[in-house]
Parts: C-alpha cells; structure tokens; sequence
C-alpha cells in the first residue's frame, strides 16, 4: 500500500505541463502578463507628464501673473506722474476739481463690459484680445496715504508736529469710548495717553521716557535691542509697544500711515481722521463735510491754494455747521491744494479654473521733497514765534502800524517747484 502511493505521488512530480504539445494557454498567459506590464510603464509615464506639465504650466502661470502685476504697476505709476503734471497747470477752479479722477478712477484689462454693451462692442474687444500677445488679466487701485495719520511724526523735530498727532491718537481713543459702550466699560479708566507716550519712547533719542523713568523698563521683554530709538519702519511693529492689544492695533491700523504727507486733506481723510481732528466734530458735522466735498452743488472740495487758506475755509464751514472747536485745532496742519502719497495695490492673473494664480504687489509712492519743504515751514515758524514779535513800525503819514509783508510759508501759496524727472518716487515695495 505504501508503495502504490509513493508511485502515485512520484507520478505527479513528473508531470510537466509544458512538454505537453498544446501550449495555447501558456501563450495566452504570456501576452496578458507582458500587456499589463505594458500598461502599467504607460500608465506610470503618463502620470509623470501631466505632473511635469501641470508644474510647468502653474510656473508659467506665475510668470505671466508676476509681470501682468508689474505692468499694472507702472500704469499706476503713469497715471500719479500725469496726475502730478496736470496739478502744475493753470485749470479753471471746475476742471481742477476733477483732477483727482485721474487716479481714483478704478483701471483693469480686459476692459470690462456690462450686459447691456452692444454686441457689436463685444465682438470689438474679442478681437482686441485675439490679437493681442498678453493673454493674463491685471488691475489696479490707488488710494490716497498722506492723509493717514503719520506715527511717525510723535517724534518729529516740530514741536506741532508732535502735539497735533498725539492728540490725533488720544482723540481716536476718546471717539471710541463715547461711541462704543461696550469699549467704554472696558477701558473708560485706561491711560491712553501713556500708551501713546510709549509709542514715542519708541522713536525718541533719549532714554526718559516720556511717561517719567527709564523709557527701556517697559520693553525689557523684547531684548536689550528694543526700543531701537528709531521711526517705526512699517505699521506692524506698533504690535511690539507694551501695552499695545490687538483691540487696540485693530482701532488704529486703518488711520495711520508711515508716510504721511505732515498736513491733512479735508478732501479725502477718512472719517476717523476727521473725527481725531477734534472731540467737537460731532457725526452730524462729518455727514455734512462728506455732503459737501463729494457734490459740486454743495461747495465741492475744500479751497486753498495755501495752508492758512485751507483751514481757513474747513474751520468756516465746520463751525457753520455746529462744531465747537478747541483753540488747539488751528495748530493742525492742512493741505487742500492735491494729494501727494499714493498706496497702490497692483494685482495680476494668469490662467483659468484650478489652475489661476494670482500675484500682487502693494507698494507707496511719496513726494519726499513736498514732505521736507512742510516739516521746514513748521520749525521756521516755530522758530519765529519763539523770537517774539518785534514792535511793529509807525508810519509817520498816518500814525498807523505798518503791516509787514507776510511771506512766511503758509501765508501765500506755496512756490511751484519743477517735478522731478522719471517715475514718482517709490518707498515701500511688497510682492506676494
């Protein structure tokens, strides 16, 4: 028995298929193993250029993103320097006040087309874009910066300078608190005026601080570096100051620059600026400054051709409308006359669906000169008041006091001087 089942297992071990004379399966199982290696190499090939065409695509897509960016950056820039320009020429009053359309106008490519375009329209632009080379989409905003409240001016070397933006900043603080309940029973009691004391200790040369004591006791916790005894170098860091709570940051961010422009256009400052101005211009004094500066019919725009005559015509008509002023308000400084720092926002597209990219650059063009010419006229001032007035001279015809000739710098209009030559003058420059 035993031997009968090793025989029967020896017989099977022997059995080879393939020395069988029909071998049509082996074949057949041959070409669907070598097929779906086949399939798989192409598979895996195929998987690794659509990845390698969708990487170059999507870098591709960012060039043109990057550069469609760029060139809407420098119609920006076009538009402020023509701007600029038509400022110096001699326009009638009506069709000066329509300079500032130059830049606030809102600009993007392709030109957008409502619904109720013509079709003929339509077909015009399709063409334009058929035939030109730059397939990406880009646009632009500009808005006016110098009008924010510069912090960086807490340390000016003018004495208003300092004065005017401190109160600017307490009276932000103090609108909050009358405006919100909810602000109010949180910070009735807190001393705004020393936070706003450490923001100066941050720029100041000295180490008083202005609140009393050693001005680095209360940045300790930053490092032996901090304060760097410098202006602030973007808003940012005003987070850094003790004391300075996101609430806070959040109040003020909006409303205060780096680059301001050291006076305040009553034609374009936001609501808050105008408010920070002085505790005594109430919602119904700003609703009726809005009415006015937006419509012709109403007055236009605020009129100046200098300083003096720029306050001159804001206080009239405030104090017209029910404000009551602290002596301190004739001290702020105003421009009337245009607009001179600009925030744009470029921002250029590529590409459509999941595979657009989007790029954006945020930059600010300042006029540096008109800046330093204005710092001048506060200290020159500052600097006479604190001669004294000299007794005035009698004229012996009439027995009268001879008035001087009045040629300090915001008692006429200012000098024009030639623009400078080339692109405005850039002073910030962020990609992302």
């Amino acid at each position: 028995m035993f031997s009968s089942s090793y025989k029967k297992i020896s017989d099977r071990l022997k059995y080879n298929p393939l020395k069988q004379k029909n071998k049509k399966g082996v074949a057949l199982l041959l070409a669907i193993t070598s097929m779906i290696l086949m399939v798989y190499i192409a598979s895996e090939v195929s998987v690794d250029s659509t990845i390698e065409y969708a990487v170059n695509s999507q870098e591709i897509n960012r060039i043109k993103a990057y550069y469609a960016a760029r060139n809407s950056a420098g119609i920006a820039m076009l538009r402020i320097k023509l701007f600029q320009q038509a400022s110096q020429m001699q326009l009638p009053p009506g069709f000066a006040q329509e300079l500032d359309q130059i830049w606030k106008f809102p600009f993007a490519w392709p030109l957008p087309i409502g619904d109720k375009a013509l079709s003929a329209e339509k077909d015009a632009l399709g063409e334009t874009l058929k035939a030109a080379l730059f397939d990406g989409q880009y646009e632009h905003s500009i808005s006016d910066e110098g009008s924010k409240i510069d912090i960086n001016d807490l340390a000016s070397p003018s004495k208003t300078l300092r004065e005017v933006t401190k109160k600017q900043l307490l009276n932000i603080f103090e609108q909050k608190i009358t405006g919100d309940e909810k602000f109010r029973e949180q910070y009735q009691n807190y001393k705004f005026s020393e936070l706003v004391n450490k923001i100066t200790d941050w720029m100041s040369d000295v180490n008083t601080s202005a609140n009393g004591g050693d001005k680095r006791s209360p940045f300790q916790e930053l490092g032996e570096n901090y304060p760097p005894n410098r202006g602030f170098r973007t808003i940012d860091e005003l987070r850094l100051i003790p004391g300075m709570s996101e609430e806070f940051f959040t109040l003020l961010s909006p409303h205060i620059t780096i680059y301001g422009m050291k006076a305040i256009n009553p034609n374009i400052a936001s609501t808050m600026v105008l408010k920070s101005l002085d505790t005594g211009i109430t919602e119904d004094v700003i609703k009726e400054i809005l009415k006015r500066r937006d419509n012709p019919e109403e007055g236009g725009p605020f009129k100046g051709a200098s300083a003096d005559e720029c306050t001159k015509d804001f206080k009239t008509f405030i104090e017209g409308r029910g404000a009551r002023l602290q002596p301190e308000f004739d001290q702020i400084p105003f421009i009337c006359d245009k607009v001179i720092n600009f925030r744009i926002q470029a921002t250029g597209r590529s590409g459509s669906g999941k595979g657009a990219v989007q790029k954006k650059i945020n930059f600010v063009v300042m006029d540096i000169n008109r800046s330093v010419t204005q710092i001048k006229s506060f200290i020159d001032k500052e600097k006479k008041a604190a001669a004294g007035n000299p007794q005035p001279q009698i004229d012996p015809k009439t027995g009268l006091p001879i008035q001087p000739a009045q040629t300090g710098p915001t008692s006429a209009a200012p000098k024009q001087e030639p623009l400078p030559k080339g692109r405005p003058r850039v002073v910030y420059w962020s990609e992302y």
